[in-house]
């Protein structure tokens, strides 16, 4: 096990949704995760690129199975901007580590996503707290990465 993880749990079903071109505004954000959220769509994994050219991408996950409501939602939108469009995947695991020692203890990313690459492990998403790292690989990946990591 890696160091100063104390946790694991795995997730099934999880989708990934990228909105591209996003007008890099607080609204913009604002807008969006409300038409999610008046849809009573719970979303999670929330994470933002950097502003190019002020535009930024926006990427979350959410269970598979509200996948077609907010494939539902892309004209919604695109009715921030023209030039938003969506990239959707599914058949995805979450993995979620936790332990209260990576507040400290330098090193614990590197060596997990070394784990990973070892296995060739493509991560999609990624995203931490404190003493948290989530990311997101594909299904068929997910016996080798028990194997790894339990």
């Amino acid at each position: 096990m890696i160091k100063t993880i104390t946790d694991i749990k795995f997730f099934p079903e999880v989708a990934i949704v990228t909105l591209n071109n996003i007008p890099n505004s607080p609204s913009s954000i604002a807008s969006i995760l409300g038409i999610i959220a008046e849809n009573d769509i719970s979303i999670d994994m929330i994470s933002q690129t950097a502003p190019y050219k002020d535009k930024i991408n926006l990427s979350f996950t959410l269970s598979q199975d509200d996948l077609g409501s907010v494939i539902g939602l892309t004209g919604k939108f695109k009715s921030l901007a023209p030039s938003v469009s969506a990239d959707i995947n599914g058949n995805n695991t979450k993995i979620l580590l936790s332990g209260e020692g990576m507040r400290y203890e330098a090193g614990v990313a590197a060596e997990l996503f070394a784990a990973l690459a070892e296995e060739n492990i493509r991560v999609k998403l990624i995203t931490t707290a404190e003493t948290e790292i989530s990311c997101l690989i594909d299904i068929k990946d997910v016996e080798n990465a028990k194997k790894i990591l339990l």
